[in-house]
């Protein structure tokens, strides 16, 4: 079953990743047009893809933006990272192809101690593999902060 990245990539072998970005937990309402015009004001855009559910035709709240020019796309991470759309946080990062080596690594894990920091997750989980991202999420709807007076 195709992730996307293939269908986006168009099988060469050859292309520059470091072109390639994808971009997570965008907002279901953004449109393919919306995403190209976002990643098109840091530079020239190639192509931009939102990934849709096949059948249903929804949006799987993340896309790809290949851009023409690496550094344009070094500077979409370091632009667009963690930019609030809605009441999403998006995440850009570069795409990587599918392989079997990366296939299933990602590792999610709930009830974490509210008092469980980034470092102490990673210190527990790097004796079994190298850690490439990690993110540890918190509700802030329970977070005890106080109410504007």
């Amino acid at each position: 079953m195709s992730n996307g990245y293939e269908d986006h990539m168009g099988g060469d072998e050859g292309k520059d990743i470091k072109t390639n970005l994808i971009v997570n937990y965008l907002p279901q309402s953004m449109t393919q047009d919306e995403l190209r015009s976002l990643f098109s004001s840091i530079g020239e855009v190639e192509s931009a893809k939102l990934i849709r559910d096949k059948v249903a035709g929804h949006s799987l709240g993340y896309g790809f933006v290949n851009y023409l020019n690496p550094s344009d796309a070094d500077r979409a991470i370091s632009t667009l990272n963690g930019l609030r759309l809605q009441s999403k946080t998006i995440k850009v990062s570069y795409a990587r192809p599918s392989s079997d080596t990366i296939k299933d690594a990602n590792l999610y894990i709930s009830g974490l101690p509210k008092s469980m920091t980034q470092k102490d997750v990673e210190d527990m989980f790097s004796r079994y593999g190298r850690i490439i991202n990690s993110r540890v999420l918190v509700d802030q709807a329970r977070r005890p902060w106080p109410s504007p007076a």
